[in-house]
């Protein structure tokens, strides 16, 4: 018998996080707590913020994972791309 699969919800702040994002991650910890039996959940800050989210959420139900880094200064870049996707 195989376990079903569990869903995860996870979501970002690009490369846009602010110190003041924590009032933010709190309401987020909460809500994990009462949708951790349905989904987990996970939040992705920037790379100058994954220490401190991932301090406060300790012991909590939110996840915290980190996303790549850009050289870039501030947002989401769209890089296109004139290679096609390979075939999987």
């Amino acid at each position: 018998m195989t376990t079903p699969r569990r869903p995860l919800v996870a979501g970002n702040w690009k490369m846009n996080g602010l110190r003041s994002s924590t009032a933010e991650l709190d309401r987020m910890i909460e809500g994990a707590a009462a949708l951790a039996a349905q989904v987990d959940l996970m939040v992705c800050p920037p790379a100058t913020l994954l220490m401190s989210f991932a301090a406060r959420a300790s012991g909590s139900k939110l996840l915290v994972g980190g996303q790549d880094c850009r050289a870039e200064p501030a947002g989401a870049s769209h890089v296109r791309s004139s290679r096609p996707l390979p075939a999987v």
